[in-house]
């Protein structure tokens, strides 16, 4: 059973598309954006359907301004975004859902893990599943900003902008279809996670297209305690990056394992 819902946020309606019948533990999914949001859509999908096959219900939310939500990209910031998973989840909440997952995807898990204070004093959150998390904004940023970058090289003169100046400066610049303000730009930059984080709810990291976790991984997993953190490394396609790659099943029950490894399902 797949059901779309339009719930009132701060920017207007934003979509929520749920799989499987909410229970009293159910599933929060945050994507990513941009073209990652895009690309990745369908892997997404077919492990919302899984855990749905599995009675874990899913529901999947559009931000503002991004997918079928209401809104347009450059009307919004992260601060909107962050509204956009309170409502989502005090939404399930009102459905019956008493303990709620939130599962990560690339940027979603950046502004689950910076803003876990907040979402955790707000929402009955019992655990995370976290996909290649990013973990700094500034540098998912900067690599989105390249995108721009290379184009322009491609199409324009030999005069170099520094496109991140220019955006800052005032000026809405168009990367990759999507116009990019300096408010968004500032709050995205602003999300960071600290060196010294300590998740505060149990938490599962799956690192994709890694055999293995990098050192950047590393300094971040060896300082939490094996109860707060399990770690799986697999060695997928980057689907976030790779255009019609639809379907992953090796990723599907491993991200079910890892939850039920924390003993919350």
């Amino acid at each position: 059973m797949v059901t779309g819902h339009f719930i009132p946020a701060s920017k207007g309606n934003i979509l929520l598309t749920q799989y499987g019948q909410l229970a009293d533990t159910a599933i929060l999914c945050l994507p990513s954006i941009t073209e990652e949001l895009n690309l990745a859509r369908a892997v997404v999908a077919k492990q919302a359907h899984y855990f749905a096959a599995q009675g874990i219900a899913t529901v999947s939310l559009d931000y503002a301004g991004t997918g079928d939500s209401e809104a347009e990209f450059d009307q919004v910031s992260c601060d909107d975004w962050l509204q956009d998973i309170v409502c989502a989840g005090q939404w399930m909440m009102a459905q019956g859902v008493k303990q709620i997952i939130v599962w990560g995807i690339r940027f979603g898990s950046l502004l689950a893990l910076t803003h876990q204070q907040t979402l955790a004093a707000q929402l009955p959150i019992v655990a995370q599943l976290h996909w290649k998390p990013v973990m700094n904004g500034k540098q998912f940023a900067s690599q989105f900003l390249r995108i721009k970058q290379a184009s322009s090289m491609m199409t324009n003169s030999a005069e170099k902008t520094n496109w991140r100046e220019h955006i800052l400066a005032g000026n809405t610049v168009e990367v990759a279809g999507y116009p990019l303000t300096a408010k968004l730009l500032e709050s995205m930059e602003a999300l960071k996670v600290a060196a010294d984080f300590q998740p505060i709810i149990p938490l599962v990291w799956i690192e994709l297209a890694a055999k293995s976790a990098t050192p950047a991984v590393a300094r971040y997993i060896d300082n939490w305690s094996s109860e707060s953190c399990q770690l799986q490394c697999i060695n997928t396609p980057a689907f976030w990056q790779i255009p019609e790659l639809f379907d992953l099943p090796e990723l599907y029950p491993l991200s079910l394992a890892g939850l039920k490894q924390l003993e919350i399902i």
